[in-house]
């Protein structure tokens, strides 16, 4: 994600349906509050410019999950995720929705980000998330996603980011959005 994209992006994830495993069908919460925040979780002014946001920030959400359930096996199915939370067996993922994309470009000299334009756009079948093994010509590549929407939240076993994790669970005093 591109700095500048996710600070405009900030505010989207609020008021999304939270699910189990990227599964739109199975919806198990919802996200409540989102705030920008820097590498030790203390939260970004929303005043700041996109241009002086410290290097990593992260957008920490919070969320509820559905408690209670009618049908018993779905309730079981939630205290049983409920119970695996408390002990670190799930992460979170958040999910985009974006209008365009560009390159990102990583060789052994550094990075670069690359336009997509008509003269580029063949470097998309290269890209993983377009079934490429995310490599041209010895440099990594990867998408640079423009105009993100974040739509909502799963709760998943894998996350693609590493740093996707539950801060604090249902049972934790904790962290409350400004």
């Amino acid at each position: 994600f591109d700095a500048a994209e996710m600070w405009e992006a900030r505010h989207t994830p609020e008021d999304k349906p939270f699910n189990l495993e990227h599964n739109q069908n199975d919806i198990i919460g919802h996200i409540t509050g989102c705030v920008a925040a820097n590498e030790n979780f203390e939260p970004i002014s929303d005043s700041a410019s996109s241009t002086s946001l410290p290097d990593p920030f992260h957008i920490i959400t919070t969320a509820v999950l559905y408690k209670i359930w009618e049908d018993p096996d779905r309730q079981a199915r939630m205290d049983r995720l409920i119970a695996e939370i408390a002990h670190g067996r799930w992460f979170v993922s958040m999910e985009a929705l974006f209008h365009g994309f560009d390159y990102s470009i990583k060789t052994a000299k550094g990075h670069r980000l690359v336009s997509r334009n008509e003269k580029t756009a063949f470097l998309t079948k290269h890209l993983r998330a377009y079934g490429g093994d995310g490599i041209y010509e010895d440099a990594q590549i990867g998408r640079v996603l423009r105009k993100i929407v974040f739509s909502g939240k799963g709760l998943v076993k894998k996350p693609a980011n590493p740093d996707s994790v539950i801060l604090e669970s249902a049972n934790a005093s904790g962290y409350e959005l400004p």
